[in-house]
C-alpha cells in the first residue's frame, strides 16, 4: 500500500474515532442512586448520585412515587424540584463535532396557569462558554401534557475537543396550590454525535493525508 493511502487511511480512522467518540451520558436515566435509598414512598433527595451533582440536590422518584406517571426507561427519574428550585449537573469531555442533546420530560403539576414546571437546559464548555441554552415553559399544554412524556430534542456543535458541562435548572415558582415544591420531571437523558456528512468527511481526511504527505517529504 502506498504512503498517501496508508496515510489517507490513517486520517480516515482518526476522524471517524473522533466523531464516534462521544462520551455517553453517565446515569442518564438515573437507575444508579450509589448507596442511597429510596424511602416507603418510593423517592428521596441526595446530595449527587453517580454521574450527577445536584446544586444544592437531586430528587430521584420510582414508579412508585406518582399516581399518575412511571419512569420513561427503566424504573427511577429525576424531579428538578428538591422543596426548591434545583439545578443538576454533568460534566462531559467531548470531542470536536456536533452532537444531538436527547431527554424526555414531564410536568408534575397538572395546573394552569404555572410555572412551576419551568426548566432550563444548558451545554457549557470550559473553553468557549454556552453552547446550547434552552428553555421548557408554560406546561402542561398540548406541546408538553401532563401525566405524559415528551422527548426533547437540541442540537449543538463544539469546534475544538474540550470539557463540557450539561446542566437542567427548575426555574419556576416553588410553590403552588396542592404541590408545596414540584417541578419538571426528566428521564432518559442521552447525547449522540451528529455524523459528518461525506464530503467534509473526505476534505478533512484529504487534508489529513496531504498534510502529513509534505511533513514527510519535508523531513
Amino acid at each position: 500500500m502506498s504512503f498517501f493511502k496508508t496515510t489517507l487511511l490513517a486520517a480516515t480512522t482518526a476522524v471517524l474515532a473522533t466523531a464516534g467518540s462521544a462520551a455517553t451520558i453517565t446515569n442518564g436515566s438515573f437507575e444508579d442512586i450509589g448507596s442511597g435509598t429510596l424511602n416507603n414512598s418510593g423517592w428521596n433527595i441526595f446530595a449527587s448520585v453517580p454521574g450527577w451533582t445536584g446544586h444544592p440536590n437531586i430528587e430521584i422518584q420510582s414508579d412508585k412515587t406518582l399516581g399518575s406517571i412511571d419512569a420513561q426507561d427503566g424504573d427511577y427519574y429525576a424531579e428538578l424540584d428538591t422543596n426548591q428550585n434545583s439545578t443538576i449537573s454533568q460534566d462531559l469531555f467531548l470531542g470536536a463535532g456536533s452532537y444531538i442533546l436527547s431527554f424526555y420530560y414531564s410536568p408534575r403539576v397538572n395546573a394552569t396557569p404555572t410555572t412551576t414546571n419551568d426548566l432550563v437546559f444548558e451545554v457549557v464548555s470550559q473553553s468557549f462558554g454556552s453552547l446550547l441554552f434552552n428553555s421548557i415553559s408554560g406546561a402542561p399544554n398540548p406541546a408538553y401534557p401532563h401525566g405524559k412524556w415528551t422527548q426533547v430534542t437540541a442540537n449543538f456543535t463544539l469546534v475544538e475537543d474540550d470539557d463540557v458541562s450539561l446542566f437542567f435548572s427548575a426555574v419556576g415558582e416553588q410553590r403552588t396550590a396542592g404541590c408545596g415544591d414540584c417541578g419538571a420531571l426528566i428521564d432518559n437523558v442521552s447525547l449522540s454525535a451528529v455524523p459528518l456528512p461525506v464530503g467534509v468527511l473526505l476534505l478533512l481526511t484529504g487534508l489529513g493525508a496531504l498534510g502529513a504527505a509534505r511533513r514527510r517529504k519535508t523531513a
